[in-house]
């Protein structure tokens, strides 16, 4: 295979989270790139996630849903810069960007889905051809769309890729997310609470590694494969809560722990990312560290949207 040239990106809900973190290591690393990001700005502070790279004229942000196929198909073939509502936005929305992926024959199409489709470990972290076992409702919706796209590689021969990663953290981070709220409420005095006893583990990878991983993946990896992108080092809660009151230099008094039994522990197996030269480069401690000092300096920023 020739060295894949991708010009333009679409990014169905490139204002979140990841998406945004994408969007801004994309447009740093890449002068050419085109990226254009469709979302439905429901999410509160939303519309203002992107506003540092808005006057770029390399980047578009349209407000749009991804089930509306006009609007998908527009975007996808133009070439310019609750429960059931889960379900529907994930598994419809999968299904419209890659029928416009087929109809407009792309040259990838990544879906970036969770290593919770794994469902609760078991035993060693999960390999990307372990079975498919989701327990909540949004992993169960992850899952879905990942059929769907393996149809529609084995159907119509579209160029899928799937990426299963760990727990995400870091900067900008919404509130509402569980490593985000830790650091909020320890930066506020308030308790750190961990279900179960504490001894649950989760991989958690700063969100730098893991959008890093998603390109490695959308240039280097091959169509029709899984890559589960991982820090390979499992952390306990109670360990999770320690450091974030350290980093904060809050006192371990603040942790409290619901114990309601253990948990549930997550882990992946990160070894087909190697072959494609990726691996993480900011180790859990230093980057708890960063995230804290972020979110120590831009107060204003969390409190906002943790109010709205």
């Amino acid at each position: 295979m020739g060295k894949l040239r991708i010009r333009h990106l679409l990014v169905a809900g490139g204002a979140g989270f990841l998406g945004s973190a994408f969007v801004r290591d994309r447009l740093r690393a890449d002068p050419e790139i085109l990226i254009t990001v469709l979302d439905a700005l429901r999410r509160p502070g939303a519309q203002a996630e992107l506003e540092d790279v808005g006057d770029d004229r390399r980047f578009k942000l349209v407000r749009g849903d991804v089930r509306d196929r006009a609007v998908v198909e527009r975007l996808a073939g133009s070439g310019v810069a609750d429960g059931p509502a889960l379900a529907r936005t994930d598994i419809e929305g999968t299904a419209v960007l890659l029928e416009a992926a087929r109809k407009f024959r792309h040259q990838r199409f990544l879906l970036v889905s969770t290593g919770e489709v794994y469902g609760p470990l078991t035993s060693a972290a999960n390999r990307e051809e372990d079975r498919l076992a989701p327990t909540s409702l949004a992993a169960s919706v992850r899952a879905a769309a990942e059929t769907l796209a393996g149809a529609y590689q084995a159907s119509y021969g579209v160029p899928v890729l799937i990426t299963r990663a760990a727990t995400a953290y870091g900067p900008r981070q919404p509130v509402n997310q569980f490593v985000a709220s830790l650091i909020t409420s320890a930066l506020t005095g308030q308790t750190v609470v961990i279900a179960g006893n504490g001894s649950a583990t989760r991989d958690y990878l700063h969100v730098d590694d893991q959008v890093a991983g998603i390109a490695r993946v959308l240039w280097k990896g091959e169509p029709g494969t899984i890559y589960n992108i991982g820090d390979g080092v499992q952390i306990s809660g109670s360990q999770l809560a320690e450091t974030i009151l350290d980093a904060c230099g809050k006192p371990s008094s603040l942790k409290r722990l619901t114990r309601e039994g253990p948990g549930w522990s997550y882990a992946v197996d990160p070894r087909r990312m190697r072959p494609l030269g990726w691996d993480p480069l900011v180790r859990f401690p230093e980057g708890i560290r960063l995230t804290v000092d972020w979110y120590r300096r831009n107060e204003g920023w969390w409190r906002l949207r943790a109010t709205a």
